[in-house]
């Protein structure tokens, strides 16, 4: 599925199973459902979390200055008359980064975020360098992998729920359905997810193909369902509308 079908769907069932359930919504829980809806797609680094995070703009800033400090360290080099294997090297690779293409310089800079967290993780303690460790590993994992897993789900809703204990609030639940509705979205498609790797047992319920006729019919299902969830989880309880089920589909295809 797409990236605006996962936003969409993900967080949308979310807020309205919580609203439902009597649990209080905060613009925390809101922004945490908002995150893990995309947050399995980070292993992808053209996703829509990535291009979102690390967009093109920046990416090309980004780039003219690692250009930049490439040619001043090789001229600072050659000035100086400072000569090691390593010294034209350094200039050189910082130049031969910004030739490459956008997939494989987001995944660049993961690898150096990750390194940076876990360098700060040494003094500031364990959690930024567990997050700059997940981070590098995420950069090199294969699309639908670890984070398309019942591990990625496990370790997100745990991270969640101490977050969730330290600082008072109910983060876990928004982050944990929202991260688990995004792997059953995707066992729509014809590839499925592994839920348990390394073993290749798939779940997978291949009922569409992204960027088909057949994507574009379920995308569009399972975000009218979304809107149908919110409407009776928002809208209806105000009793400023008595619209039937049928109703209300009509009413979402209708504003469409």
């Amino acid at each position: 599925m797409t990236g605006k079908t996962h936003l969409i769907v993900s967080t949308g069932v979310t807020l309205s199973v919580m609203q439902f359930m009597g649990q209080g919504i905060t613009l925390a829980s809101a922004a945490i459902a908002v995150i893990s809806s995309l947050l399995p797609d980070i292993d992808e680094p053209n996703s829509l979390l990535m291009q979102k995070t690390m967009p093109k703009k920046l990416l090309n800033f980004i780039k003219l200055f690692f250009a930049a400090a490439g040619i001043g360290f090789i001229a600072y080099c050659y000035l100086q008359s400072f000569y090691t294997p390593y010294s034209y090297g350094a200039g050189a690779l910082l130049i031969i980064m910004c030739l490459v293409n956008q997939r494989l310089f987001r995944q660049i800079l993961m690898i150096l975020l990750g390194g940076l967290l876990l360098y700060v993780g040494a003094e500031a303690g364990p959690w930024w360098g567990t997050a700059g460790a997940l981070i590098m590993v995420c950069a090199l994992l294969p699309h639908r992998g670890l984070t398309h897993s019942l591990y990625g789900v496990v370790m997100w809703g745990g991270l969640l729920y101490y977050a969730s204990i330290r600082l008072g609030v109910t983060l876990w639940m928004a982050g944990t359905l929202s991260y688990t509705l995004h792997l059953l979205c995707d066992m729509l498609t014809k590839q499925g997810i592994h839920p348990l790797p390394p073993l290749k047992w798939k779940l997978a319920v291949p009922l569409m193909s992204t960027g088909k006729f057949s994507g574009f019919l379920v995308e569009s299902v399972c975000i009218t369902l979304a809107f149908v969830m919110l409407w009776n989880a928002f809208v209806v309880p105000m009793g400023l509308v008595t619209y039937s089920w049928w109703e209300q589909v009509k009413a979402v295809w209708s504003s469409v």
